[in-house]
């Protein structure tokens, strides 16, 4: 594994363990006559995110690497910001996670083209997969708000 693609996945985890929070403070916060599809909808995403938060460490563990795996390295590293802690319209809410998916398509991206060139096929399917997820939430979002 090279040692760029293994500084992007740490990189992804760390933001993974960030959003994982942000998404919990939106389950909580989130205020509108959306309140009920999006607190079940935040619900789903924040288990699926400790999905990916595990399945990188593992795969990282599995190649000989150490995974992120303490908040204060993880916010030290991590691109994504925390929200505060105070309500947020179902509107921005929604808008926001336009925003966060549309990161994640873009990185994930990067590191499957990092895994391809380092001969990593393995971790390269891995993120194909959230890919794929990613982009299926991103048109259900923008369906959502049309």
């Amino acid at each position: 594994m090279s040692k760029k693609l293994y500084e992007k996945m740490n990189l992804y985890l760390a933001n993974q363990e960030v959003a994982y929070i942000k998404l919990h403070n939106l389950h909580w916060y989130v205020k509108g006559r959306s309140f009920f599809t999006l607190h079940a909808k935040l619900e789903e995403l924040y288990d699926q995110t400790a999905e990916i938060i595990d399945a990188v460490a593992e795969r990282l563990l599995a190649v000989g690497q150490a995974p992120v795996a303490n908040m204060k390295e993880a916010l030290s590293l991590a691109t994504i910001k925390e929200l505060a802690d105070k309500p947020i319209s179902s509107e921005e809410t929604v808008q926001g996670l336009i925003a966060d998916v549309e990161y994640w398509i873009r990185d994930t991206k990067e590191i499957v083209e990092l895994a391809d060139a380092a001969g990593d096929g393995v971790t390269a399917d891995q993120f194909n997969d959230y890919l794929g997820e990613y982009q299926k939430l991103l048109w259900m979002l923008k369906s959502y708000i049309a």
